[in-house]
């Protein structure tokens, strides 16, 4: 290193060792399907920044871009729904529905635009428009919404999307079902298909009954848009290690079947639901309608902790802040300074999540008995890391016993 000539003083500023890993935003939804942009975009050139552009809603004054709750388009009902919780967070809204293509209406709409695609000329379309996310805005969504999830092709395709980016794929069955169809369904001879062990997938089952905005009458909704809506919320106020289970669902009147739950029985239609790896509401006296449910489509198949839902988003969320971080290291030297400088950043990360509860403890470490020096010379270093989400307490179990020493005790009787 070269040192230029100066007479007089000099301030030399170090930021080696300041960095820190932060967090990554965990209250992002995308959201793809239809909006009536007709009704609020009078002209082409208007309507084309609402089609198959990612656009960001924060408040209901920018949902209002996306037109009026209308039947058969998602987008608005999807965006009513989500607020109806409380703060929405970050949406990220596709709408593939373009009224001068789709002369006949959103039937129009079919099922190749709303996966959509990256074209050659890398312009993306439909649930494909969630991977250009972080390089526009710098996030990836982490809860992914789209009209017809109902279809197997959808659920696939939202399912996949999920996996690439670090999130959850919130899933529908059909209107219609019983609760054993919906049981049904996660099998292989089921009449829809929801047979999935996807830990990036969550069922959702009935839908809800909400008054309508516009007409005043009562209809049908999607419980994915409430239970997506519950989760941002607890995100904000609590949040990302938190489950959504056992919390108010706001807006809700009633729902397309009703879902009998009392704490102690064992029949309850929400453990029929549940321990086939579908998220139900339920209600009791005066708790309104709630989201109950911990599981992914992951269970029952697999048992690894991934199957609670909260506990793969621990994991999303610490693998992706600290991939981030280690960004910083990467074609750096591999000298001992940097090893364990990034070795000790992750650390402290650890530890300040086990402060916040959101794991039982954690380390981080540069693996000396897997790194060779051929490989270190081929410049691959490996690290090991370990830690354990912390558990929801799902299942309380209290053992109850009748001990006549109470008795003797109340009584002063003799031994």
């Amino acid at each position: 290193m070269t040192t230029n000539f100066h007479h007089g003083p000099e301030v030399i500023e170090h930021k080696d060792g300041v960095t820190v890993v932060r967090d990554v935003k965990s209250a992002v939804t995308y959201i793809n399907g239809t909006a009536p942009i007709g009704d609020v975009h009078d002209t082409a050139e208007k309507r084309a920044a609402f089609i198959n552009k990612r656009v960001i809603v924060r408040s209901r004054e920018d949902a209002a871009q996306f037109g009026p709750q209308t039947d058969g388009f998602n987008i608005p009902n999807e965006l009513d729904a989500i607020f109806d919780q409380g703060a929405g967070g970050t949406i990220i809204v596709n709408n593939v529905f373009d009224p001068d293509t789709h002369a006949n209406g959103i039937s129009d709409v079919t099922l190749p635009e709303l996966v959509g695609e990256i074209n050659a000329q890398g312009v993306a379309t439909g649930m494909s428009g969630a991977y250009e996310c972080y390089n526009r805005f710098g996030y990836f969504p982490k809860i992914y919404l789209s009209d017809r999830s109902y279809e197997p092709g959808m659920r696939v395709e939202m399912d996949q999307v999920a996996h690439r980016l670090g999130g959850h794929a919130i899933a529908d069955l059909p209107v219609g079902l019983t609760k054993q169809q919906a049981v049904e369904a996660r099998g292989t001879g089921g009449i829809h298909n929801a047979n999935t062990s996807s830990a990036r997938t969550i069922l959702t089952y009935p839908h809800v009954k909400v008054l309508d905005t516009v007409t005043g009458d009562e209809r049908l909704d999607k419980l994915s848009s409430r239970l997506a809506g519950v989760m941002i919320q607890t995100d904000l106020t609590q949040g990302f290690h938190h489950s959504p289970s056992n919390r108010e669902i706001k807006g809700v009147i009633g729902s397309e079947v009703d879902i009998n739950f009392y704490p102690t029985d064992y029949q309850n239609d929400t453990n029929f639901l549940n321990e086939a790896g579908i998220v139900t509401c339920m209600r009791s006296f005066a708790t309104g309608f709630r989201v109950f449910g911990n599981r992914s489509a992951a269970f029952p198949t697999s048992s690894h902790h991934e199957n609670f839902i909260h506990s793969r988003r621990i994991q999303d969320q610490l693998h992706e802040a600290i991939v981030f971080f280690a960004m910083q290291y990467v074609d750096r030297l591999g000298t001992n300074a940097n090893i364990e400088a990034f070795e000790e950043g992750v650390n402290a990360y650890l530890r300040t999540k086990q402060g916040e509860g959101v794991i039982y403890g954690g380390r981080f470490f540069f693996d000396r008995n897997k790194n060779t020096p051929e490989q270190i010379a081929d410049g691959r270093f490996f690290y090991n890391l370990s830690y354990h989400p912390t558990s929801v307490m799902e299942r309380i179990t209290i053992d109850s016993y009748v001990d006549t020493k109470f008795i003797a005790n109340a009584l002063a009787l003799a031994a």
